[in-house]
């Protein structure tokens, strides 16, 4: 690991966001089938070109930040500034806009990020990279993180973003019932605050502390990755102490972010441009390009491809296998940018607290994987480009292997004989599992299909369908209905992106509420966690990775269809994705480290 204060960067290879929404809403918003995911974006070369290796970040006699790109693969593009874009996407946001509240889907952080700063982001390799920050810096033993703001930032109310909003924001983010579960290693004070130091107006020391315990300081080199999620979203404390008195205004957020919002609704955001954004080009253009990005919401998104072909939107984001292969024949009309690695599983989530539930037992969970055919699946639901998985790792993450102990090849035969031995030793005739997924076609013909796997060996399948307002909530608190459900979740990284998915700490019983959805309680998991959570050797980490990958193949905790793609289809009138420059000089890895979302700062469109 390289520390490199001069540059203002924390340099390694940190993961992507350690915040919940880079699951929690990714699984939520895509517990359909439609939705395929991952969250290293390749760039659009059809059409623009990126800043290939950056250097140094300089001001101009403005104060505002200019970054000095001193190659590029290519002569750029030359951005046309102004003009309007509208965008769609699938899933409406819950409880907006506070960083604190919201249950940010990928869909809602690609909004949130419009007005909103964070104090950190990552870039194109996988580093995080100070952004609201000028720089991140751990002490030796990774038990303290410094943190120094930029000077000279605003909120769009005029209130400076400094040390105490700083502190104000993380404190009030984090202890929302949401992300403080995500934090839990993060060391708190009696008042349950966390034990952060203000060292000067710009600069703060975060300090860690096993199970939030201060006498306990806790190596954690990947850290800083915590701060490009929805925990490093820093809004106005003019704005977020005003809201107790005006509890409407929650719903008009106030950010540093290069757009203000103009207007919101359920199913469409209207944000403008902030006319006194801190961030430049390198040519010293103001940030950001557009004036004006609409954003409305298209649940299904052979509807979204509809309006794009049509013309009545100008971009969307789509995990639908079938739609990005077909938009893979049309690159002439919608170029596409494609996010393929670190990418997130397609799954059926078990919950394993229902201890009456066939399911409970491994023999049963694994017999479901080996029945089914999962090239056939992918085949008729997504477009054929999926890759088969057995367990929730995937290309490109930590830990991942070709081979982990469980064939993504159908077993009629050994399934049968393992249901054929659960019955014999339970004393039972039947065997029959519970499958909720939300209401799509897609979904339907998944539920169809594995319906028909398992009723070859001798199992019944009860199809629910599970509207998504629904969806998260019964998982989050296993409700009584909650057996199992079509899941997308699980894009990552470094492991340490799973800590709050997979760790006991994580999964109370069924009625309170589980990041560890399936309430998985596994020894060997929960030590390599820990294990790899301190580790700052990357070659050490990946073999706890392995070992917990190798654990989830033995157990069968989900049964896994395939890895995911994103696709990002859009008029070509569209440019810039792939391009933004953050303020360190580094190419801002596109969709901000979640999958399915891109950055918004240096999009323009042909006039």
């Amino acid at each position: 690991m390289r520390h490199s204060q001069a540059h203002g960067r924390t340099s390694r290879r940190a993961g992507l966001a350690v915040l919940l929404t880079f699951g929690l809403l990714a699984a939520g918003c895509g517990n359909k089938k439609d939705d395929t995911g991952s969250d290293s974006a390749a760039q659009d070369t059809s059409q623009d070109t990126v800043a290939n290796e950056v250097a140094t970040t300089t001001a101009d006699a403005s104060g505002d930040t200019v970054v000095d790109a001193t190659t590029t693969t290519a002569a750029a593009e030359t951005p046309v500034p102004g003009g309007k874009l509208v965008v769609s996407g699938e899933a409406k946001v819950a409880n907006p806009w506070t960083p604190g509240k919201m249950q940010c889907d990928t869909y809602c952080q690609e909004r949130a990020r419009t007005f909103f700063d964070p104090i950190a982001a990552l870039g194109t390799d996988g580093e995080v990279h100070p952004y609201l920050a000028e720089s991140i810096t751990p002490n030796a033993d990774f038990t303290v993180w410094t943190i120094k703001l930029r000077s000279g930032i605003n909120f769009t109310d005029g209130t400076p973003v400094n040390a105490d909003a700083a502190i104000l924001n993380l404190n009030q983010a984090g202890s929302g019932v949401l992300l403080a579960a995500a934090l839990n290693d993060v060391a708190k004070n009696p008042d349950k605050s966390f034990m952060i130091d203000k060292v000067d107006d710009l600069t703060i020391a975060i300090h860690t502390g096993k199970d939030g315990d201060p006498a306990k300081p806790l190596k954690w080199p990947t850290f800083a990755s915590a701060l490009t999620g929805q925990w490093g979203l820093m809004a106005s404390p003019t704005w977020l102490n005003g809201i107790a008195a005006n509890p409407a205004s929650e719903t008009a957020p106030v950010g540093s972010g290069p757009f203000i919002l103009d207007s919101f609704s359920d199913d469409k955001l209207v944000v403008k441009k902030n006319p006194n954004y801190w961030q430049k080009d390198a040519q010293g253009n103001q940030l950001p390009y557009l004036d004006e990005i609409e954003f409305r919401v298209i649940p299904d998104s052979e509807n979204a491809q509809k309006a794009l072909e049509t013309g009545d939107i100008d971009i969307f984001s789509t995990s639908n296998g079938a739609i990005v292969a077909d938009f893979r024949t049309k690159a002439d009309q919608f170029p596409m940018v494609e996010q393929t690695q670190h990418a997130e599983s397609n799954y059926m989530l078990i919950d394993l607290a229902k201890k009456d539930d066939p399911t409970s037992d491994t023999r049963v969970r694994c017999a479901l994987s080996m029945a089914v055919d999962r090239q056939e699946l992918i085949d008729a639901t997504g477009g054929g480009i999926e890759q088969p998985l057995s367990t929730p790792f995937t290309p490109g993450q930590e830990g991942y292997l070709d081979d982990n102990g469980l064939s993504v090849e159908q077993d009629i035969e050994g399934a049968k004989a393992l249901i054929d031995a659960y019955k014999a030793e339970k004393g039972v005739s039947s065997v029959t599992v519970q499958l909720g997924h939300t209401p799509t076609t897609s979904n339907d013909t998944v539920a169809e299909l594995l319906k028909g796997y398992w009723s070859q060996i001798g199992v019944d399948t009860n199809v629910s369908i599970v509207e998504q307002s629904s969806f998260i909530t019964n998982a989050l608190f296993g409700v009584p209905d909650f057996h199992s459900y079509l899941w997308r979740n699980n894009a990552g990284l470094t492991i340490d992106n799973q800590y709050y998915w997979w760790h006991t700490t994580n999964g109370p019983p069924d009625g309170e509420l589980a990041l560890n959805f399936g309430r998985i309680n596994d020894p060997v998991i929960d030590e390599n966690l820990d294990k790899a959570r301190q580790e700052a050797d990357p070659a050490v980490r990946k073999g706890y990775a392995e070992a917990i990958n190798k654990e989830f193949a033995k157990e069968c905790y989900y049964m896994v269809i395939s890895g995911t793609i994103w696709g990002t289809p859009h008029s070509p009138k569209v440019h810039g994705l792939g391009t933004f420059v953050l303020p360190d000089g580094a190419t801002a890895q596109d969709g901000a480290g979640f999958p399915g979302q891109f950055w918004t700062n240096a999009l323009w469109v042909a006039q």
